[in-house]
């Protein structure tokens, strides 16, 4: 798929899939706000819905959940797979799971920058290796996957 550049605000001049991987809450924001209009906003609709359905990378993905954790104040720390016939922990921090990932799980706070930190920390990680660095050019091939997400969203 050949993806819009945005040509306003703070993110002119890149694409969404190079945003949501560098600045998610603000895609969630500006999506919510309607900030996007024609070809983008269709994109901006389609990236979300994918960007909330985002398929575990592992062997036999069923057999795994993404668990998310909260701090006491609401504010995203971070996410891990684990085993889904394992049981949650109990402790301090707020445990959510999930047989996906879903990037919308930030927007529990208002605004949560750390929080954005962290979960991009860790998609990068799991999702492409500690040291690869997200190009353009890998942040559109995998939202042009369709093969990474669990909904198919139409081109």
């Amino acid at each position: 798929m050949r993806w819009a550049t945005l040509t306003f605000g703070k993110h002119a001049g890149k694409t969404l899939p190079e945003i949501i991987l560098s600045d998610a809450d603000w895609v969630f924001w500006a999506v919510k706000k309607s900030a996007f209009k024609g070809r983008l906003a269709n994109e901006a609709a389609k990236l979300v819905e994918s960007a909330r359905a985002i398929k575990i990378p592992k062997r036999n993905p069923k057999r795994w959940q993404v668990e998310y954790s909260y701090d006491d104040t609401g504010g995203f720390c971070g996410f891990q797979f684990v085993k889904a016939d394992v049981p949650s922990p109990c402790g301090r921090r707020s445990i959510r799971r999930l047989p996906y990932l879903d990037f919308s799980c930030i927007r529990r706070k208002a605004y949560d920058k750390r929080g954005c930190r962290n979960l991009l920390r860790d998609f990068r990680c799991h999702y492409f290796g500690d040291n690869t660095r997200l190009t353009k050019r890998r942040c559109e091939q995998f939202f042009s996957n369709k093969k990474n997400f669990l909904r198919a969203v139409s081109s």
